[in-house]
């Protein structure tokens, strides 16, 4: 075997090996929607056009896609949509989130969720991040455990 085939299977593996842990359960689809819906509904209500932006970047985040069905997408963030109408829905929600940090990646796991929620809060009529969901995702950030400064790129 040679150096570029020994290279490419090793990675390979490694990426089989990331997705076999974050498919392990549903925990990284739920806290990855969970986050989408509750920056989506931070102004209180959730505009059309942030809907098809969070099924636009949850089908194409490419960890999510290889993982899971577009059905299965569309159905978890309908579901946390539902929930982050409501307190106890959103207490949830953040169940959710907590899940992620106990998984042996959950650090990471924990990045990417936030920056998903990150994609997007930006999903508005203005295509900005608003004060409403700036304060959303400062509140994701402190409870995921991630240094938002960390992707200031």
């Amino acid at each position: 075997m040679g150096f570029m085939s020994a290279l490419k299977s090793a990675f390979a593996s490694g990426a089989k090996e990331l997705n076999k842990e974050y498919g392990k359960t549903n925990d990284f689809l739920g806290g990855v929607t969970a986050s989408c819906a509750l920056v989506i509904y931070a102004d209180g209500n959730a505009e059309e056009s942030e809907k098809k932006k969070a099924m636009d970047v949850l089908t194409g985040h490419t960890q999510l896609a290889s993982l899971y069905p577009r059905q299965a997408i569309e159905s978890a963030l309908s579901s946390a949509l539902s929930h982050a109408q409501t307190a106890s829905g959103k207490q949830e929600l953040a169940r959710q989130l907590d899940a992620i940090l106990s998984l042996p990646n959950g650090a990471q796991m924990a990045e990417d969720v936030y920056l998903v929620a990150l994609d997007c809060a930006s999903a508005n009529s203005r295509h900005e991040v608003g004060e409403d969901e700036q304060k959303v995702l400062n509140k994701l950030a402190n409870r995921l455990h991630v240094d938002p400064t960390k992707f200031e790129f």
